[in-house]
């Protein structure tokens, strides 16, 4: 018979941002949980016809909604205290979309890559072969033997 144990977390993760804050994060949640949440953060996106990936190509008040919607996920997934101490904390974009991406590591539990349940989680396609080139090889194995 074949055993395997699994641990479950039972310290909470912790974001450090700046020197003195520290926002503690739940130490697991559940997979419907998570997805679920996920599901509701891509349903305005959806709604508000964005691309999550392309900051750049929303209006103002796009960027806005899909900020607050990326804030209410994470303070979802955050203690209490910390979700209370969040709510009021001003924070540049960029360090919000790194909460999300570090939450979608340690919960999605895939590497950082979306859910498996998003379209957008498929691999790339393969770039195309090159070609062999034609020029000949300088190595003495390939030039003829002379006197023979």
């Amino acid at each position: 018979m074949a055993r395997k144990s699994f641990a479950l977390r039972t310290e909470s993760h912790v974001a450090e941002i700046g020197d003195d804050i520290e926002l503690e994060f739940q130490p697991e949640v559940m997979g419907d949980e998570f997805l679920d949440a996920y599901e509701a953060l891509q349903d305005t996106y959806t709604e508000l016809g964005v691309d999550p990936s392309n900051a750049a190509g929303m209006t103002p008040a796009q960027l806005r909604t899909t900020t607050d919607a990326v804030r209410a996920f994470l303070a979802g997934l955050m203690l209490p205290e910390s979700a209370a101490q969040f709510d009021t904390m001003r924070l540049p974009h960029r360090v919000i979309v790194a909460l999300l991406e570090w939450t979608m590591e340690i919960y999605g539990g895939n590497g950082g890559q979306r859910p498996p349940t998003s379209s957008n989680g498929s691999a790339a396609a393969s770039p195309p072969r090159g070609t062999r080139g034609t020029a000949s090889s300088r190595s003495k194995g390939s030039t003829p033997a002379r006197g023979r």
